[in-house]
Order: structure tokens, then C-alpha cells, then sequence
């Protein structure tokens, strides 16, 4: 036995090796495969952000082209002006011809070489002094021609952000004459930065080249104008590259998020640009990975699921195993009783062993029956005669029924579940199983033996199971198919009475609100209060229902002896629950006031089924919600010779 022992442990400890080596091989393909899948979801993203700035960039070269030609055929007609000069009407009249025809230029003017306004489309700037403006001493100082200079963004008069695209323009003689302006508002550049945002985390931003953010879409004020020309920061990144795309992952400091940030310097050759735009497409990583996270939870789950079910199936199979080694180790030793060895087995089944002599009515039990019932350890198990004192009396003839049916041969077994008195006043399940084993030569039976099996918490589980076949687990409350049975039954009494009843059907005005702005969560916590409000304003007698959704029904009998006092007693308890719904109710941290449209059909016997009724209950409702909702509707109703009420023809 020692060496049998040994060998089995060897052989538990190599399974449980090579359990453990296969969930390990398994965990880490699981592990690599979501690495892979990691970086593939990067990978992808990053090709899409990026394939998104070259779409912008392709589309703003050809936008910046325009206003680009518009600015060179302003200056192609000043060329060979001399100085001094004066522009005439017909420049600010071609600017202002220039400006309508490009969406999102808001200002177009010429100026000296001086800096003074000669011309524009707005005629309330003309004459201004420009000399002092950026725009002005930048084109100057650049002295280049051909060149496209970009002045900084800066904040109009109206909040927004814009910047200035400006060329120089030279007299007759080859020498600086001013330069010529266009404003370009955040507009010109808006449908372009929005027709890349495919999500809703995504934000679109073009910056100027030394930093300064003209516009975000959608839009974001603490970006719009911020200064990200700031060593270690994305954009100082990708400019000191000296790339012309490239892509960054981490925090952003202005949106306070990680987002992945997709970078394009925009400065066509041909437009001699002196400073860059930079376009910035970037999304929240936690949007981003978000399907990668869903796949790693389930993924953990499955693998949890997995080793769980095969450690616990090893851990059973060597259970398994070890009883059966016990088994035969006790059956080769031979020298426990035979009781005692029955008593273990039963024990370890957690049931509970009997032994009646029918003839005395002694019983005799094991400890886990005494234990079953709540009597000491140390007591007897009394006699037959005071069990069945101890059986619910609901369940006693059926007991008796079945036990004398098995003595008396009918039955093969006993087998019979009843429930019993707990010392300490519950009830408790037992399902008993025996045979008779003695009888005498004429056939009396003489004793039988049996076990116990507590199954009060199966028989908790199956009402559990049975309640939620007949009620709404969120509420509580009766469910349409306990509704329907309430009806009938309320039907039947009010057809023996003679006095009509009312079924109401409540339907929440404006619900749906609430779920898409509070959450279904507090839609949930609504529903309850609403259920709760309901039942306190209702008799014991009456039935408040959920249909489902926020549809609620609730059946009023006895009102009374005619069609008038039920309309008049329905009528007062509809206004009733209106007036208790109108309170607030408590959803969070916010409080909500909800109102109801009611329908109420009136009913006296079973001349209609209960389908029908509910039918013009559910009528008059939505006849409520058309007055305006937050009203009662009476269905109409007639009453027969024999004292039933039926509704109009």
C-alpha cells in the first residue's frame, strides 16, 4: 500500500506539471497574440491619422494656392506704379470683387511703402497706419517678391483667431511700392478640418509653423491660440525633425489627455512660404485602444474560464482518485464496522441516516439528521409519532399518504419531500428516501431504514426561479404574465359581485429623456421609485403591474356599485398617482420631476377579455398623451341590461 501510495503521488505531481506547463504555453501565445494585435491596432491608427493630414494637406496647398493667385493678380495690375501713388475706387472695388468670391477672406488691403492703407474692400481701414503691424514689418524686412510671407495667428475683434498671407509689390522701378494683405478667418479653413474627423475623440488643429494654434475642430478654446513652442513637447518635436510628416504618442498638455498625433508641415515649393503651417490630426489613446482593451478583457476572461475549468477538473479527477484509493484501503483493512463505514460515506453526501422500528415508533439517527432539524448532538431521534408532529401541516397527509403506500407494497421506495419545524421556528426542506427492510411472515412491515437530505436551499433557488417567471426583477412588481391572471381574476369577482372595476394604464411621458441623458442606470432607479410611488397609492386589494419599459398597469376592484362611482373613484386615484408622481424623484446627484399620461377602462364582469381590456386602456392613454400628456382618459363605456359595462359602439 506505501509503494501504491508513492506511485500514485508521483504520478498526481507529473499531472499537475503538465497542467500547469500547458496553461503557461497558453497564457503566454494569449500574451503574444494580444501583443501582436497591439501594434497592429497602433499600426493601423497611425496610417490612418496620418493618410488624413496628407488629405488635408493636398486640399489647403490648393486653398493657399488660391489666395496665393488672388494676391499676384492684385499686384500683377499695380506693377510699373511709381512713387509716390494713390490707389483709385476701382482697387478696393476689385478687392472687394476678390473677397466675395473667396469664402473665409474677410480683408484684403494695400498699403505704401509706408505702410498706410491705400486701398481695401473695407472702406473704414483705408488710410489706416500698418507700418507697426507684424505683417507689415515682416514682408518688409523679407524683401523677397515671389515670397509668400505668413504672419502670426492673432484674436480679431469677434474672438476668433486669424493670420495674414502677404506678398510685397514693387514700383516702376524694381523697388519695395508696400505690400498687399488678405485676412484669412478660421472659416476659410473649417469644412476642411471637420471633413476628416471620422470620430468623436478626434480633434483636427492647424498651427502656425512658430507654434501659435489658429483653429481645432471641434472646437476647443484652450487649444485655439495656445503657444506650443515649447522644448519637449510633440509639436517642438516634429519641427526640430525636420520631417515633413511624422506621428507621437503620449500627454498632451493642453488637451490634459494621451492622444496619438499625427503631424504635416503644409509649404508648397511653389508659393515660397517663409513660415510653415503644421497640421495636427490626433485621437484620445484610450478611444483608440479601447476594442484592443475589450479584447484583452476577454481574452483574461477566457483564460481565467479556462484554467479554472481544467485546474478544477484535475482537482477533481485526483479527488476522485484519492476516494478511490481510500475506498480500497478501507475495504482491505476490513476493520472499521460496517455502520461506521456507511456513516462516513453518508456523511461525506451530507445526508442524514434513520432507522425506524414501525412497530415501538423508536427512530434511530445519525448526527447530520439531528443536525438537519436543529436538535443536539447528543439527543435521540424521539420517536415516529413526534416527527409527523413536526411536519407542516400542508405537507402531512402527503407524507403519510406516501408512507403507508410504500409499506403496504404500492410503492417500491419511499420517496417523499416534506418540510419539518427547525428548533429555531423555521422551516426547513427534507427530502427522504428509505425501504422498508424487516417484515414479518404475514407481511407487516416491521422496519425501515433511510436518509435525509436537507434541500431547503434548492427549494429557495426554484421559488426564486418561479418569481422571476411571474415578476419583474428590476421593480418587483406582477409581470404581464401575472397581470393578465390578475385581470381575469378581478374579472370573475367583479362578474359575482356585480361591481365594476378599472384597469389604468400608465405610460411615463417623456422616459426616453432620461436614458439618453442620465443613463440607463438612472433610468433604472426611476422606474423603482416610480413602482414604489405606485404601491403606496393603491389598496391591498388592488394590482400594480409592469408591462415593461416605463408602461405600468393597475387593476382597481369594488369601486362601487355603478359605472359612475367607479369612473368618479377611478378618476380620484388616477389624479392621486399624478399628483405623487409630480414630486421629485432622487436620481444621483440631480433630482427629476416625471409626469404620466393615464388611460382607465372601466369593467364590470368577464364580457370582454382581459386582452381587450387592456387594448382600450392603452387607447385612452395615447388619447392622454395627444391632449398634452400629464392627463387622465376615460374610455368610454355603456352598460348592459345585466349591469356589464362595454365600451361604445
Amino acid at each position: 500500500m506505501p509503494q501504491l501510495k508513492q506511485k500514485i503521488a508521483a504520478q498526481q505531481r507529473k499531472l499537475w506539471a503538465s497542467v500547469v506547463v500547458a496553461l503557461l504555453i497558453l497564457g503566454l501565445a494569449l500574451v503574444a497574440l494580444l501583443y501582436n494585435e497591439r501594434n497592429s491596432t497602433i499600426a493601423r491608427e497611425t496610417d490612418r491619422l496620418l493618410a488624413q493630414t496628407r488629405v488635408i494637406d493636398a486640399n489647403l496647398g490648393k486653398q493657399l494656392e488660391g489666395v496665393n493667385a488672388a494676391l499676384n493678380s492684385v499686384r500683377a495690375e499695380r506693377r510699373g506704379w511709381s512713387l509716390p501713388t494713390r490707389a483709385s475706387p476701382s482697387d478696393s472695388r476689385h478687392l472687394s470683387a476678390l473677397v466675395d468670391a473667396m469664402p473665409g477672406v474677410r480683408t484684403m488691403l494695400i498699403t505704401d511703402d509706408q505702410g498706410k492703407v491705400i486701398a481695401s474692400n473695407r472702406a473704414e481701414v483705408i488710410g489706416f497706419d500698418a507700418s507697426k503691424r507684424p505683417y507689415f514689418q515682416m514682408a518688409k524686412e523679407g524683401g523677397r517678391m515671389e515670397a509668400l510671407y505668413v504672419s502670426e495667428p492673432f484674436k480679431t475683434t469677434l474672438g476668433v483667431f486669424s493670420l495674414n498671407m502677404v506678398k510685397n509689390w514693387a514700383d516702376d522701378k524694381g523697388q519695395f511700392a508696400g505690400v498687399i494683405s488678405a485676412t484669412l478667418d478660421p472659416e476659410y479653413f473649417d469644412v476642411l478640418l471637420r471633413s476628416v474627423v471620422y470620430a468623436d475623440d478626434m480633434q483636427a488643429t492647424l498651427i502656425h509653423g512658430q507654434g501659435r494654434v489658429l483653429l481645432t475642430r471641434p472646437s476647443n478654446p484652450t487649444m485655439e491660440g495656445a503657444h506650443l513652442a515649447v522644448p519637449g513637447t510633440h509639436f517642438s518635436n516634429h519641427t526640430q525633425s525636420g520631417r515633413s510628416e511624422s506621428l507621437s504618442i503620449g500627454w498632451v498638455e493642453v488637451t490634459g489627455d494621451d492622444r496619438m498625433i499625427a503631424y504635416r508641415t503644409v509649404q508648397p515649393v511653389a508659393l515660397q512660404m517663409n513660415i510653415p503651417l503644421v497640421l495636427a490630426v490626433s485621437r484620445q489613446m484610450a478611444a483608440v485602444m479601447a476594442p484592443w482593451h475589450y479584447l484583452a478583457l476577454v481574452c483574461g476572461l477566457t483564460y481565467g474560464l479556462i484554467s479554472v475549468v481544467i485546474l478544477l477538473s484535475v482537482y477533481l479527477l485526483l479527488r476522485k482518485q484519492k476516494a478511490l484509493m481510500d475506498l480500497t484501503r478501507l475495504r482491505e483493512l476490513e476493520a472499521r464496522e460496517h455502520a461506521e463505514r456507511l456513516d462516513m460515506a453518508v456523511g461525506g453526501a451530507d445526508l442524514g441516516l434513520w432507522d425506524v422500528d414501525l412497530v415501538s415508533g423508536v427512530r434511530r439517527v445519525n448526527a447530520r439528521s439531528l443536525e438537519m432539524v436543529g436538535d443536539a448532538p447528543d439527543s435521540d431521534g424521539g420517536t415516529l409519532e413526534e416527527l409527523m408532529a413536526r411536519v407542516h401541516p400542508d405537507d402531512l397527509p402527503e407524507a403519510h399518504a406516501a408512507r403507508m403506500a410504500h409499506q403496504r407494497g404500492l410503492q417500491d421506495a419511499l420517496i417523499i419531500e416534506y418540510r419539518v419545524r427547525h428548533r429555531d421556528g423555521r422551516w426547513v426542506y427534507i427530502h427522504s428516501r428509505g425501504k422498508v427492510t424487516h417484515r414479518s411472515d404475514d407481511g407487516e412491515p416491521l422496519r425501515m431504514m433511510g436518509t435525509h437530505l436537507d434541500i431547503t436551499e434548492r427549494k429557495a433557488a426554484e421559488a426564486k426561479i418561479a418569481e422571476f417567471a411571474f415578476y419583474d426583477p428590476l421593480t418587483q412588481l406582477p409581470n404581464r404574465r401575472l397581470l393578465m391572471d390578475r385581470l381575469a381574476q378581478a374579472q370573475h369577482a367583479s362578474a359575482r359581485s356585480k361591481q365594476p372595476a378599472a384597469l389604468m394604464f400608465l405610460d411615463l411621458d417623456r422616459f426616453k429623456w432620461v436614458n439618453d441623458t442620465l443613463g440607463h442606470d438612472m433610468g433604472d432607479l426611476l422606474l423603482q421609485q416610480v413602482a414604489e410611488r405606485l404601491l403606496i397609492c393603491v389598496r391591498q386589494t388592488d394590482t400594480v403591474a409592469r408591462l415593461g419599459g416605463d408602461e405600468f398597469v393597475l387593476i382597481l376592484q369594488q369601486l362601487g356599485e355603478s359605472q359612475q362611482d367607479a369612473a368618479v373613484r377611478a378618476r380620484a386615484l388616477a389624479d392621486k398617482v399624478l399628483e405623487a408622481l409630480r414630486k421629485p424623484m432622487v436620481l444621483g446627484d440631480t433630482e427629476h420631476v416625471v409626469t404620466t399620461s393615464i388611460g382607465v377602462a372601466i369593467f364590470c364582469g368577464e364580457s370582454q377579455a382581459p386582452g381587450e381590456l387592456l387594448k382600450l386602456a392603452d387607447k385612452a392613454m395615447y388619447q392622454a398623451k395627444a391632449a398634452g400628456r400629464n392627463q387622465v382618459c376615460l374610455s368610454p363605456l355603456q352598460v348592459e341590461p345585466s349591469g356589464e359595462l362595454l365600451p361604445n359602439k
